[in-house]
């Protein structure tokens, strides 16, 4: 039947098919399309989730998620210079900047305004994309008006957190842990501290929130010695990591809710009698836990370790040489103090990134309120983004004030579902 017999029949002829082409072949298979997906950066992820509903199904799928492996950091989150615990500000930098365009990066946000918190919002720490957040207060003793949330910058989503149990007594919060493995689960936990009493070695309790359920649960409890810092946990393979510096440090395995011990590097002893251990840096980048300890002062040289999947141990990953590093940046040297002190060598290690199979892996450091990018392999450095501190004596005061924070931030596509706003 010719167009014109429709035409006189009333009837619509049928369209004719599109022609041949890859981009047909594609949308029509959902296979193809996620492959070709899982290759593209998240940035470009989160701007297609707009091109069709079908599109939007695909990338937010949380077993898409799962499909990724582990994404590098891309910049990191500096609190701006502030005495102020409420509504503060913040910069980013960039770890891999524009070599073209010397305009600063834009980060995911400048303030944290998700919800409107009277006492304001401050960062506790970052996961592997989300960020775990709370009430501007400045002591965990305040739990009971505290609000903790789970944000993801990237999506702009949320989850408030229903309110800790209460224990009664003597108990109070010493730290919070964040535990998300998007290549793992579609899930995350958050993981509470409780300490009771006041003895040397002291009962403690881990209560667990999981985004699975939506509530607060008791898992164990344990002893341990007030050394060890558990407001500084760091989520790695499965488990939350606490360092204590003078004896074995402690990690509690998630999933099988068990408090195992965890070995440190052997101490360092010196003939002068020098063997006091600063702990640097603790933290994990691309499913590897770093640790960098310094024994001398007056030293530009250190190692950073990484621990071994199994927990027996640690092995010396890089060696690092900041001796070019003070030549280009003088300002490292305090020459005001003795030779001898902790502070004659004034640098502070925000992040240990370790890149991917083609990327570099590099350490990231603030030299008197400069971010400076140091690479392992061939000792080569270069300063990053604008200064975040003024003065050393405003530097002091924000240190005492514990109000400069420093978070890596990575892209994610989690997407909250239970409890979330």
């Amino acid at each position: 039947m010719s167009s014109q017999s429709c035409n006189l029949l009333n009837i619509i002829p049928p369209k004719p098919k599109p022609p041949f082409s890859p981009a047909n072949i594609v949308v029509d298979n959902d296979d193809l399309l996620i492959e070709i997906l899982l290759r593209l950066p998240i940035k470009s992820l989160l701007r297609f989730r707009s091109v069709s509903k079908h599109w939007l199904s695909l990338i937010s799928n949380p077993q898409f998620s799962r499909l990724r492996t582990h994404v590098s950091p891309s910049g990191l989150i500096l609190r701006s210079l502030s005495l102020s615990y409420k509504n503060p500000r913040f910069n980013f930098v960039d770890f891999n900047p524009n070599p073209i365009n010397f305009a600063p990066s834009r980060g995911p946000f400048e303030t944290l305004t998700f919800f409107d918190d009277p006492l304001g919002i401050k960062i506790l720490q970052s996961c592997n994309g989300l960020l775990l957040c709370s009430s501007s207060t400045s002591e965990h003793y305040n739990f009971c008006k505290t609000r903790y949330y789970v944000y993801n910058p990237s999506t702009k989503q949320y989850s408030v957190l229903p309110p800790l149990n209460s224990h009664g007594g003597f108990w109070r919060v010493r730290g919070f842990c964040l535990a998300f493995d998007p290549s793992k689960s579609p899930h995350y936990k958050v993981v509470c501290l409780w300490k009771g009493g006041f003895n040397y070695t002291s009962r403690h309790l881990i209560e667990i929130y999981s985004s699975q359920d939506g509530q607060w649960s008791v898992s164990t409890s344990f002893t341990a010695s007030l050394n060890v810092e558990f407001d500084c946990g760091v989520f790695w393979n499965g488990a939350v990591h606490w360092l204590n510096k003078w004896e074995n440090s402690v990690y509690f395995k998630v999933d099988e809710e068990q408090v195992r011990d965890l070995p440190m590097p052997s101490m360092e002893h010196h003939d002068d009698g020098w063997n006091h251990r600063r702990i640097e840096y603790f933290g994990e980048s691309n499913d590897h836990l770093h640790l960098i300890e310094i024994y001398w002062p007056w030293t530009t040289k250190f190692d950073v370790y990484e621990m071994k999947r199994d927990h027996s141990g640690w092995f010396v990953k890089y060696h690092v040489d900041l001796t070019s590093v003070s030549i280009a940046f003088p300002d490292i040297v305090r020459e005001d103090l003795p030779r001898n002190s902790w502070n004659y060598y004034d640098f502070s290690i925000f992040s240990v990134i370790r890149g991917g199979p083609s990327g570099d892996s590099f350490l990231v450091m603030n030299i008197f309120g400069k971010v400076v990018r140091y690479n392992f392999e061939d000792r080569s450095f270069r300063k990053l983004g604008a200064r975040v501190i003024v003065s050393r004596a405003i530097d002091l005061a924000i240190e005492k004030a514990q109000v400069l924070c420093a978070v890596d931030y990575c892209k994610s596509l989690f997407t909250f579902y239970l409890g979330s706003v």
